[in-house]
């Protein structure tokens, strides 16, 4: 009988256009996710990209009915072996040049709980892939993973990571749903995009929701437009996108003609620790990272403002580039050299520099790498918190002064001309929304901190420091080095009362005392007369207490 030669050709644009390449473990599909009728047996081919390793995916293949009708018959070991040979091809274009996709009707959730990251979604290079990705020991988040580093390079809910268990779902229906029933019932996240047919991976680690039909049009969604902490070359860093680390507390943005770094503390209150304004800047800028190693930044227009270059600057492609924001705060750029992220360029070298380094009312001591404490907490250095001294029950306080002290970026703060030190600590006393000023002798010129104190590091003595405290907080004078420790209002308000105490107490002893004496015989005692000499405070306690 003369063998049909549609078979062969159908079998194979079957597998071309319908493959679906995802974990099947705990992936569930309808009838319109697959399109077509599978084969009773289909092959199972597992595909290793880097060091993770893909679950079991089916390849469907679709005898034409018209065949059967024919009574055409293949001899079983042929097509055994050919199915083998055509799913061996699809599995090698799958993994290396053939993009991965999945279709509505896509739903997912999450396996074994050991599991670092459990992919979903393959880039053609097998570099990247999409999955779960396991936060601390019980959460869960959505994230883009360079493979070979376990790097994640993009993550759907960083502030808000869902459990790893069998009530979170991810489902695509036109949109890409995260949901965890144990939290909520209406979704945690979603791409909230007008809908689309396909989600895909490309090899840039940008994730991308697509219509059919168009392969020009513009993605429908992708995570290029929505960044974590990171963006890699060729992504756009916008003022639309700026980066945030974990607990929100650093944010990195850019901005009219400049990039900058700041401190959050919730509300409208920040620290601007760090700044560069492009040199040919001409209004807003967008920056993108190059893969000659630079951080190249646009004008609107597309005009060069600035390159910012990194250390691979001039030495070729080097690897993948990518600028992250450090969970420090600071902004650090690397480049994988197939073995490991290599640093780049560094925004902050000194750590001192950095608002976090030593906490709150910490002090830093450069070229040292150690901590002490400008006002000691009941654990470590005192915690402060947010808001300001304005209104009714914030307006109590009391303050430290330490000289020597001063932080490095004092040209981004607000500076007023003064006469002397007692101007500048009168100007922030007098000021609700001040927590301390620097003055510097020098140049008489006043620096205002207008957001809670954080590391202030060791300088010159042409810096004297003067710092709010809250009362309440427990606060107490750091010890610190070499420099004068300070007495606030409340440390002031107790010696005082200490001493009248001791005072009054003293008198009372005098006063029975003399009134016995005076019932008792007298008896002269020789020897020359005890005189109490004035000293110190500790002293005169030690004197009462003998």
């Amino acid at each position: 009988m003369k063998k049909d030669p549609i078979f062969l050709s159908q079998a194979l644009t079957s597998i071309n256009m319908h493959h679906i390449n995802i974990p099947t473990n705990h992936v569930r599909f309808s009838r319109s996710a697959l399109i077509s009728q599978p084969f009773p047996s289909s092959f199972l081919l597992n595909h290793s990209l880097g060091n993770t390793k893909l679950h079991s995916v089916s390849y469907p293949l679709i005898l034409p009915m018209k065949i059967k009708e024919k009574g055409f018959h293949m001899d079983p070991f042929v097509l055994f072996c050919t199915v083998i040979v055509l799913s061996l091809v699809q599995g090698t274009a799958g993994a290396s040049n053939t993009t991965t996709q999945l279709l509505n009707g896509f739903t997912a959730t999450p396996g074994k709980n050991d599991a670092e990251f459990e992919p979903l979604l393959a880039d053609p290079t097998g570099v990247f892939a999409f999955g779960f990705w396991h936060v601390g020991s019980t959460k869960l988040d959505l994230a883009v993973i360079h493979l070979p580093s376990s790097q994640p390079v993009w993550r759907a809910v960083p502030f808000n990571p869902v459990n790893w268990a069998s009530t979170t779902t991810l489902s695509f229906d036109g949109n890409l749903v995260l949901t965890d029933t144990s939290i909520q019932k209406d979704p945690t996240w979603s791409t909230n995009a007008t809908k689309g047919d396909f989600i895909v991976l490309r090899n840039t680690s940008n994730l991308e929701i697509n219509h059919f039909g168009n392969e020009n049009a513009p993605p429908v969604w992708q995570s290029f437009d929505h960044p974590f902490d990171t963006v890699v070359q060729g992504q756009n860093f916008t003022a639309l996108t700026p980066l945030f680390t974990a607990n929100k507390r650093y944010t990195f943005r850019i901005g009219m003609g400049n990039i900058a770094l700041y401190m959050l503390f919730g509300g409208s209150q920040e620290i601007n620790y760090w700044k560069h304004s492009a040199v040919e800047a001409d209004g807003q800028l967008y920056g993108v990272v190059d893969p000659q190693g630079f951080f190249y930044l646009h004008n609107t227009d597309g005009s060069k403002a600035e390159q910012i270059p990194f250390n691979s600057f001039n030495r070729g492609f080097v690897g993948l580039h990518r600028m992250t924001l450090q969970s420090d705060g600071n902004l650090n750029a690397y480049y994988w050299d197939d073995k490991q992220w290599v640093l780049d360029y560094t925004a902050i070298s000194e750590p001192c520099a950095l608002p976090g380094t030593c906490g709150s009312y910490g002090l830093c001591f450069p070229g040292q790498h150690t901590c002490s404490c400008l006002v000691n907490g009941t654990d470590g250095c005192l915690q402060t918190d947010s808001g300001d001294f304005c209104g009714k029950g914030n307006s109590d306080f009391s303050f430290v002064r330490r000289a020597g002290v001063t932080v490095e970026y004092t040209d981004l703060m607000l500076s007023i001309p003064v006469e002397s030190l007692d101007d500048c600590e009168k100007t922030c006393q007098s000021n609700c929304s001040c927590w301390g000023a620097l003055y510097v002798n020098t140049s008489k010129h006043c620096y205002l901190m207008d957001s809670p104190i954080q590391t202030v590091e060791v300088s010159g003595n042409s810096y004297q420091g003067y710092f709010k405290l809250r009362n309440g907080s427990g606060g107490k004078s750091g010890d610190g080095n070499g420099g004068k420790k300070g007495h606030g209002v409340m440390i002031g308000l107790l010696v005082t009362l200490t001493i009248v105490f001791v005072s009054l107490a003293a008198y009372g002893g005098y006063f029975f005392w003399d009134r016995r004496r005076n019932k008792l015989p007298r008896v002269q005692l020789g020897g020359p007369t005890q005189e109490m000499v004035q000293g110190p405070y500790k002293d005169l306690h030690t004197m009462v207490n003998t």
